[in-house]
């Protein structure tokens, strides 16, 4: 249920947040700055091919964690605001919104704090 209602919190905060925002980059100034606004340290912010990337410390990878497991916070609580983006971002601005991961896929990001998303259109 939690899950959810976190879900729905995203989706009803994309309304306003994505508000005139029809491309990838305009759609990645807001997510950064959203990202800022709960205190993610944004590192990197690279163009690659056509999708805008955002390289970022999460301040909150070991909260929680002896209680719910690492990077409970970060990347269970979080994901579920950011999965209501997804659907917002799919649904009314045909923009593929890939949420918050680890970068351990790639392969100038091998720090194990560090996170990244990217936007681009759908295909």
């Amino acid at each position: 249920m939690l899950r959810a209602a976190l879900h729905a919190f995203g989706y009803a905060v994309a309304h306003v947040l994505f508000l005139g925002a029809d491309t990838p980059t305009t759609v990645a100034r807001r997510l950064r700055l959203a990202y800022r606004l709960v205190g993610v340290d944004v590192v990197e912010t690279p163009r690659v091919d056509d999708v805008e990337r955002t390289v970022f410390l999460c301040p909150y990878r070991n909260l929680g964690a002896a209680w719910f497991g690492e990077k409970w916070l970060c990347h269970d609580v979080l994901d579920r605001v950011d999965d209501g983006y997804v659907t917002y971002l799919r649904r009314h601005r045909d923009i593929d919104y890939q949420r918050p991961r680890g970068c351990a896929d790639l392969a100038y990001c091998d720090e194990s704090a560090y996170c990244y998303s990217e936007v681009s259109e759908r295909r």
